[in-house]
């Protein structure tokens, strides 16, 4: 794990300004971090020529484009953070898969979302949902901000929300927001969503009782038994928990990351081809938040589990 650590940041590019600003809050993530920055632009291969082609120099001058705006795109970010290495390079493949391939030495994986089609702006939200949910280290999408420089004084100024289940995902979760928090010098926090649907596992809809007043009793029992600790290894970290009856928990991260400067949730699933290891929260933070979002895997993916 420590030579995971000690891995780039990875930041994908692809000339927009929205992705520009996520690989600037890479190379904030890098320079804190000491270790390397490593923009990467995804190429997909040019297709075979054939009768119906037209006779064009047009892959010619992609290539051109991008070596121009790598070249570009590193200037600015190592003349933006001095002392931090920069390396850029152009990679064959779709941007989802050569991500996920870099995570495997990487310790951080970043994505500017919300840019449009295109040469320019093909790293839209569905590549960084894609990409959190099979790298193999944290991931963040960039969102909520505009330009090409992402603004971390201010991302800085706000508190670290983390989504809690109980599950193991959901302390990786916590062990990166409470970095993160330390820091940034600022507060965690904890949210914890809970429905009877989840807590009972009913099924089909049925007449039973439940004493909501018990049921919200054990659920903050439950987070508090996850945020137990870390106050003896940080007395300085402050720890908000918020325990909220509700079906709904993107909306109600959502909500509770509108002050936030960044919402961390841990990842979720089977892992492989058998399930998408991002569940429908990570997937919906990615494309409604208005802050940068991290899904966090679970350190043996074979161990993910959901206590009852």
């Amino acid at each position: 794990m420590g030579d995971r650590l000690r891995g780039p940041v990875i930041a994908g590019v692809d000339g927009s300004d929205e992705s520009m600003c996520g690989a600037d809050y890479a190379a904030w993530e890098a320079g804190r971090r000491r270790v390397a920055l490593r923009l990467i632009y995804a190429r997909r291969p040019a297709p075979q020529w054939g009768p119906a082609t037209p006779v064009l120099d047009e892959y010619s001058w992609q290539q051109d484009w991008v070596r121009s705006m790598l070249t570009k795109a590193r200037a600015e970010l190592a003349d933006a953070h001095p002392g931090l290495e920069v390396e850029a390079l152009a990679a064959s493949g779709g941007p989802a898969g050569i991500l996920v391939a870099e995570s495997a030495q990487a310790s951080l994986i970043v994505v500017g979302t919300r840019a449009s089609g295109g040469l320019r702006g093909h790293l839209s939200a569905s590549v960084a949902v894609q990409v959190a949910a099979h790298a193999s280290c944290p991931v963040v999408a960039v969102r909520g901000q505009t330009g090409r420089r992402c603004d971390m004084a201010e991302l800085t100024r706000h508190p670290v929300v983390v989504g809690l289940d109980g599950s193991q995902p959901s302390v990786e979760a916590l062990d990166y927001a409470v970095e993160q928090a330390i820091a940034r010098d600022v507060s965690v926090r904890a949210v914890l969503v809970w429905s009877l649907f989840d807590v009972h596992d009913e099924g089909p809809i049925v007449p039973v009782d439940f004493d909501i007043t018990e049921e919200q009793e054990k659920a903050e029992r439950l987070l508090d038994e996850a945020t137990t600790g870390w106050a003896d290894r940080y007395p300085e970290l402050r720890i908000e928990r918020i325990v909220v009856h509700d079906i709904d928990p993107v909306r109600v991260l959502v909500d509770e990351s509108h002050d936030a400067g960044l919402v961390v949730v841990g990842s979720r699933g089977l892992g492989g081809f058998t399930g998408l290891l991002l569940g429908s929260t990570g997937d919906g933070l990615i494309r409604n938040a208005s802050v940068p979002v991290a899904v966090v895997h679970a350190a043996d993916r074979n161990e993910v589990h959901t206590p009852r």
